[in-house]
């Protein structure tokens, strides 16, 4: 049975076959998808040598030095899991996000290292899929009086940073670390330029002012997945968060893509609202992992 290498992608055909192994899993690796096809620095194959000089395909992940490891392990035999094993030795890991058995094939990999990491924090999410459209005019109907839905420009960010380091405090930062503001501030005008954002408003005009938001984190070949959904304290329980998540998922049905999101476990209000806008649990456990 041949060894199993790490190749880093470089050229077109790289990124070509860690797409056609990731696609068929591209629902839960929506974020490692994207990253494939925008060709970024950080994506890497897990590889054993074919025949005839072509490498085989055992697995794909996304990674960057004291950043976040996105994997796609499906099937992968234990020659494979030595290689990244070997690639993760003397490196800083800080986060894992994957669905739970792939994390929990790394997780037994970490022992193996001269310095294991040690977690700091572990998230249980529910993943969840839209698939129920029905459910999403429903909700889009339920919209509160005097409110309405728009696209988020550039010319929002100023409007938005409230709602945005909110949700970042309540929903992303770990324990013990604070909110970078200016770094966050960055990472909303990116999303603002290459995401969709899209907002609940009351009034018009100078009388506007955002209620809720949601977007994209993640846009992939078929798969939209939703994130950065918040609504200010005082406007909780009026459906604004059923209303926005369904508007996005009614925009991909349209153009012929999925929705996915992930919720955390404890968060009951959020769950119920994405069921009122068509949102069904998978059955999948997704985990985002933490180490100092």
């Amino acid at each position: 049975m041949p060894d199993c290498r790490i190749l880093k992608a470089r050229e077109k055909e790289d990124f070509l076959r860690a797409l056609a192994f990731v696609l068929p899993h591209e629902k839960t690796c929506c974020a490692l998808t994207r990253r494939i096809l925008g060709r970024e620095d950080g994506v890497c194959l897990i590889v054993h040598d074919g025949g005839k000089g072509q490498p085989v395909v055992d697995g794909v992940f996304f990674f960057i030095d004291d950043d976040i490891l996105l994997p796609c392990l499906s099937g992968i035999r234990n020659r494979g899991l030595r290689a990244l094993a070997a690639f993760l030795e003397g490196k800083k890991l800080f986060c894992i996000s994957a669905p739970e058995d792939e994390l929990a094939k790394i997780r037994g990999l970490l022992p193996r290292l001269q310095k294991p990491p040690r977690i700091r924090e572990s998230r249980k999410y529910y993943f969840m899929e839209h698939r129920d459209r029905e459910a999403a005019r429903l909700a889009l109907e339920k919209l509160p009086a005097g409110t309405h839905i728009q696209m988020a420009t550039a010319d929002d960010e100023a409007a938005l940073l409230p709602l945005h380091f909110a949700y970042m405090r309540e929903e992303v930062i770990i324990r013990g670390r604070k909110l970078n503001e200016e770094f966050e501030k960055g990472q909303l005008r990116e999303a603002l330029k290459s995401q969709v954002i899209v907002t609940a408003v009351s009034g018009t005009g100078p009388e506007t002012r955002i209620l809720a938001k949601a977007g994209t984190n993640a846009i992939a070949s078929k798969v939209m997945q939703l994130g950065g959904v918040y609504t200010v304290q005082e406007e909780r329980g009026r459906g604004l968060a059923a209303a926005l998540t369904a508007f996005l998922a009614e925009s991909a049905a349209k153009k012929g893509m999925s929705t996915v999101l992930f919720v955390g476990k404890g968060n009951a209000a959020a769950v119920a609202a994405y069921r009122k806008a068509g949102f069904a649990d998978s059955g999948k456990e997704y985990t985002i992992e933490y180490y100092d």
